[in-house]
């Protein structure tokens, strides 16, 4: 005798044995960006940030006793737009108290990532992150000839669309460790 059943419990069980994924979602600037939950080490409350003279968006923190490398990836992440949002833009002279004010205003996070060698970096962001359990149907691959004509750099080619909650970039997080570290190794020497 076979077992009948209705639509909603095969939808209801398919949505179950679809793969899911979690993720770290948090605000930059005007955006939202995600980055895998197996990535991240640890969130924390932002603290003291120490040196950048060439303004780079390399700097670090103190964290557990030691030094830990922080890349504003912002900084990375909006190289070269002309958007009112990039921190460029928003550094400016004018701009400069409103960004103040709104640093003092909104308490911000430093997001610890673990790459595959155990190295442990920061990235800061500008909202409390957020976790996700993600179906593999909420991601959706970015249109070709937005990839071709933006300058957005560190983004994988896949956004992440969850009813009622804004599209996030999802972040690659490894390929934004290896070029940073691999940029500062290579102008030291």
């Amino acid at each position: 005798m076979s077992i009948f059943s209705t639509l909603r419990s095969r939808q209801f069980a398919n949505r179950q044995n679809q793969a899911k994924q979690q993720i770290i979602a948090f605000r930059l600037f005007e955006e939202w960006f995600a980055v895998p939950i197996l990535a991240v080490y640890k969130v924390i409350p932002l603290g003291k940030i120490y040196g950048d003279p060439g303004n780079k968006g390399i700097s670090f923190t103190n964290y557990d006793d030691k030094e830990l490398l922080v890349i504003d990836v912002a900084k990375y992440i909006f190289s070269g737009l002309t958007n009112s949002n990039s921190p460029e833009t928003k550094t400016t002279d004018d701009n400069r108290a409103d960004l103040q004010a709104f640093e003092a205003m909104e308490l911000r996070y430093l997001i610890i990532l673990e790459d595959q060698n155990t190295n442990l970096v920061g990235l800061p962001i500008d909202s409390q992150p957020v976790m996700y359990r993600v179906e593999q149907s909420a991601f959706k691959a970015l249109p070709q000839i937005y990839l071709e004509k933006t300058n957005i750099q560190y983004i994988s080619s896949q956004i992440i669309e969850i009813p009622e909650t804004p599209v996030m970039f999802f972040l690659d997080t490894e390929k934004l460790t290896k070029s940073v570290i691999t940029a500062e190794n290579l102008e030291a020497s």
